[in-house]
């Protein structure tokens, strides 16, 4: 398996910034529809100068596409936001745990598997994600000493 990578970011996404007609366009909400969001108080464009278009931080990007992909699956707008929001407080969550236990990923034709590290602190088994045929399931092996 591979090492575990660099902690530093790829790109730093605070600094990627989305025209309103950007948005319109990658999520297939209506400007409308982000304005009155907006008047709601349900989303935020970033702080700008008066009479500049109105532009959203990826993380608000994120965040409206999100509450679209509930309204979508029948969900009212407030139930939408409130889903979107609870899935925007686990990211992080799951961000910590991929980036400290990630350990690589071998890539085959009809098989991946992900490494997840040590079990726990006795070394004795290491945790995999296997995705295969577009299901997945967790693989545990023992190790033995010589492999330490």
């Amino acid at each position: 398996m591979a090492e575990k990578q660099s902690n530093e970011p790829l790109i730093d996404s605070d600094k990627l910034i989305f025209g309103i007609g950007q948005v319109q366009t990658i999520t297939g909400v209506s400007g409308r529809q982000l304005r009155y969001w907006e008047e709601q108080g349900y989303i935020a464009p970033i702080d700008q100068q008066k009479g500049t278009q109105r532009q959203y931080s990826m993380h608000m990007l994120f965040l409206i596409f999100h509450i679209q992909r509930y309204l979508k699956q029948g969900f009212t707008l407030q139930s939408a936001v409130e889903r979107a929001r609870q899935f925007d407080r686990q990211i992080p969550v799951l961000r910590t745990f991929l980036k400290n236990q990630f350990n690589g990923v071998e890539v085959e034709d009809d098989k991946s598997v992900i490494d997840f590290g040590y079990k726990d602190d006795t070394h004795q088994q290491r945790v995999y994600g296997v995705v295969e045929n577009d299901r997945t399931h967790f693989l545990i092996k023992d190790i033995d000493e010589t492999s330490k």
